[in-house]
């Protein structure tokens, strides 16, 4: 008996799964129009918990907004200005704040006697970004735009249907669909064609 709980314990310390949030559209690199020489823009990047400058999350905000940015075929990046760059067009910064689930932060303070994955739970990681394009005098911007993925630990049933991934690739799904969400508007928009015209457009809340 001893051994058959412990295989079946076992089969329920799986690795942690997750999935984006279903209430926000969905955009692939397909729906993005590469333009035929893209904008190299200095990649600034700013990673915040509440509000709160979180230093750590600077770097791999950095690596995956810069492979995103690269794939899409309208911005190219880099992150330090040397003597050969001679062609710089300006910045593109990225702010990245992550907000806090009150909700798991509570459970989790509770102390349960029992481990997670034998419980099994579901952590909400809420995002909100802001994102701003400088160049040649003019600035377009994105705030406000939100993002969530959860992640299902333990022996939980997720709806039949829902695309999910290991949760170490969350992170840069949604940051993913969040940059190429606020590509997709610059271009229906028309601001990034009209990058070159001195002057200031600021649009937020997408």
């Amino acid at each position: 008996m001893s051994i058959i709980i412990s295989f079946v314990l076992a089969g329920c310390a799986t690795q942690p799964m997750s999935f984006l949030g279903a209430s926000f559209p969905r955009v692939e690199y397909k729906d993005i129009k590469k333009r035929a020489t893209p904008l190299r823009l200095k990649l600034v990047v700013e990673f915040q918990r509440n509000g709160e400058d979180f230093p750590k999350g600077d770097i791999p905000l950095r690596d995956y907004a810069a492979a995103i940015l690269n794939e899409t075929g309208v911005i190219s990046t880099y992150d330090v200005v040397t003597e050969a760059e001679k062609q710089e067009e300006g910045q593109i910064r990225i702010i990245v704040n992550n907000v806090a689930d009150s909700a798991t932060v509570a459970a989790e303070e509770s102390g349960p006697k029992l481990p997670r994955w034998m419980v099994g739970k579901t952590i909400t990681d809420a995002y909100e970004m802001s994102l701003f394009i400088t160049t040649r005098g003019k600035t377009i911007s994105r705030t406000g735009i939100k993002h969530a993925f959860h992640t299902v630990i333990g022996n939980m049933e997720i709806p039949e249907g829902i695309q999910t991934f290991p949760s170490d690739e969350a992170f840069g799904r949604m940051l993913r669909q969040m940059i190429l969400r606020v590509l997709e508007d610059m271009q229906k928009t028309g601001e990034l064609s009209r990058l070159n015209a001195p002057g200031t457009l600021v649009f937020s809340s997408l």
